[in-house]
């Protein structure tokens, strides 16, 4: 079958054909995020873990449209407010009318669903709809599998049936949640002509901070750049921006922020936090002309944000047990607090929200398990709260229940997976400091989500590398390193890991039958801005795939954050001036009782890595 005017992508570009195939069409070829008319901000990924995504084209004049919102309503509600699984969003078509017009139009006719503002009228070059009101259903790969009408009241302009007798929206989303193939991918929407608004570049355009420049920064960077948190100076309003702008300019050219270091690979990353081409090209052109303000109704809302805890209240919550001093300068502190905790038995965690104590400070986080009491002996001995270390924690973890970098959401692992909490751990929270040039004092907190109802667990398997030795001067040290999957793996999240002199990652699976998948790219390592990245799109490597990290090294004088100058001889250790390789795995596997032998095979290599190391004379 053939539908006339879906959807092509070419490269990077959008075109409406005449006439293609059934064959399931990329929705995104890059992360998105949009706020809504309420203020709220939306990532809007190629992949999701959600299994439909409702993208519905609407205005407040077309008569069809607005028929609909009841209905609209009524989906919302039925398919969850929270939207776990379905998600329901408007995307208003109507570039020319103000953030608050839009806000008004909801409220006047009770909108419950959230309303995305479409300004630059990017979605819809992305959908490209011909109709107002017209559907798009994206399966959780991000294929367009359904687009066309909501259901089948109105089959001609200006005639309409009392009542819909087929729910052509409904069925196809319960088709797609059920993973069965839609017969029938396209039923003609019947409405009001979508009318895509002439755009032209960023620099023939007259550029205002209320219409062009304050959508960007509230979609992507006032979650850190706002009072109380972690970004040095606020960009929410429009004297923040404006007399930044040329700076603003500079670090989202030298991709510099947002901070996310790993390369744009097929959008595979969730809350992934990467600025679009255009994006880039409007905050630069804004940058080289008068930094005009613009009319007060073209100002979109202001990010709202949760005032206490995203997921509502925690199962469980952590806190350091004394206030630790950072001073106003000097270098930066990677601080192990350790803090006991009781719980009757095991637990498995299906996500945690971090809350630094004074974001000025606090950069990032990540949420050791210990049951060896080393941590506890290493607290002891020193008289400040908790431990310094640089890079790991000291000691080998008994597990991990994740981390916090700035504007991280805390987002719970599917289908009932969560990572082991032992009743015999302590939680260790290493943090590391960056001071500010004024002194304060930090006392942070966990929030911890148990499972509801736990299925399996989450484990660590990695690889890693002793067998570095990298001469003074040598500016293109490559190591490799390798690990074999001992039975089918769920791939959930990576954890790259370099110090000082890394430079570059790529971790590559090579699969049984031959072919290669790209887990990872950090084309530009910075120590100083380390994450877990979880796939959007968990999935399984099959027994025998050959997973192998590259890593590059610089240990010339022209790396600026070489701690050694001139250059020294650099081997595998702990300290400022060692070098590391790892690269770490959030897995799962269908079979529970698997999970020990797996983790333990990843030990055991760890173990005799580590044995050839110390034959070498090697710490």
């Amino acid at each position: 079958m053939l539908v006339s005017g879906f959807l092509v992508l070419t490269g990077q570009t959008f075109a409406l054909a005449e006439e293609v195939s059934d064959k399931q069409i990329s929705a995104f070829t890059t992360n998105l995020t949009r706020q809504d008319h309420t203020g709220t901000v939306h990532e809007l990924a190629p992949n999701s873990r959600k299994a439909a995504r409702v993208f519905i084209f609407m205005t407040g004049e077309c008569p069809v449209a607005k028929s609909y919102f009841p209905v609209l309503n009524e989906l919302y509600a039925k398919w969850g407010k929270n939207q776990e699984s379905i998600q329901l969003l408007g995307i208003w078509a109507d570039a020319t009318q103000s953030p608050q017009q839009v806000a008004n139009y909801a409220k006047e006719y009770d909108i419950a669903f959230p309303i995305l503002l479409d300004r630059d009228a990017s979605l819809g070059q992305a959908l490209q709809p011909t109709n107002i009101p017209e559907a798009f259903v994206l399966n959780h790969a991000g294929k367009v599998v359904y687009r066309g009408r909501i259901d089948d009241r109105f089959l001609q302009l200006g005639r309409s049936k009392p009542e819909a007798t087929e729910k052509t929206l409904e069925r196809a989303v319960e088709s797609v949640t059920s993973g069965l193939e839609l017969a029938v991918p396209y039923q003609e929407p019947i409405g009001c002509f979508y009318e895509l608004p002439p755009a032209p570049s960023p620099g023939a355009a007259k550029l205002t901070f209320n219409k062009d420049i304050a959508p960007i920064l509230n979609a992507n960077c006032v979650v850190c750049h706002r009072d109380g948190e972690v970004g040095p100076f606020p960009l929410t309003s429009y004297m923040d921006a404006a007399k930044r702008a040329r700076q603003i300019a500079r670090v989202v050219d030298l991709k510099l922020m947002p901070p996310w270091k790993a390369a744009q690979t097929h959008g595979e990353f969730e809350g992934q936090r990467t600025l679009t081409e255009h994006e880039i090209e409007t905050l630069k052109a804004w940058a080289k002309t008068d930094r005009v303000e613009g009319a007060p109704q073209d100002l979109p809302p202001q990010p709202t944000f949760a005032s206490d805890w995203h997921l509502g209240t925690p199962d469980m919550v952590l806190e350091m047990e004394a206030d630790f001093e950072v001073p106003a300068g000097g270098p930066d502190i990677f601080q192990n607090f350790v803090i006991p905790f009781d719980i009757p038995e095991d637990k498995l965690v299906a996500t945690v929200e971090f809350k630094p104590g004074d974001a000025s400070v606090v950069h990032h986080s990540i949420l050791y398990l210990d049951n060896s009491g080393k941590a506890r002996q290493r607290d002891a001995k020193t008289p400040e709260p908790g431990y310094s270390t640089f890079g790991g924690p000291g000691f080998t973890p008994s597990g991990s229940i994740g981390g916090w970098s700035p504007g991280k959401t805390p987002r719970p692992l599917p289908d009932g997976l969560g990572r082991k909490m032992g009743k015999n751990d302590d939680l260790v929270m290493q943090i590391h400091y960056h001071p500010s040039g004024k002194a304060t004092k930090d006392r942070s907190k966990v929030g911890i989500y148990f499972v509801d109802k736990p299925k399996n667990e989450a484990f660590a398997v990695w690889t890693s590398s002793f067998d570095l030795d990298i001469p003074p001067g040598e500016a293109n040290y490559i190591v490799k390193a390798t690990y074999k999957l001992p039975t089918d793996l769920t791939m959930l999240s990576c954890i790259p890991h370099m110090h000082l002199l890394g430079q570059e990652m790529t971790v590559t699976a090579k699969l049984p039958d031959g072919s290669s998948k790209q887990l990872i790219h950090v084309p530009q390592w910075d120590f100083n801005w380390q994450d877990e990245y979880m796939y959007s799109d968990p999935f399984t490597l099959p027994a025998g795939t050959v997973v192998t990290v590259e890593a590059r090294y610089d240990n010339s004088s022209d790396n600026p954050a070489n701690p050694s100058s001139p250059p020294e001889r650099v081997t595998f250790g702990e300290q400022t001036t060692d070098e590391m390789l790892y690269c770490f795995f959030l897995v799962s596997v269908d079979n529970p009782k698997l999970v020990p032998a797996v983790a333990g095979d990843a030990l055991t290599h760890e173990a005799i890595r580590r044995a050839a190391f110390r034959l070498k004379g090697g710490r």
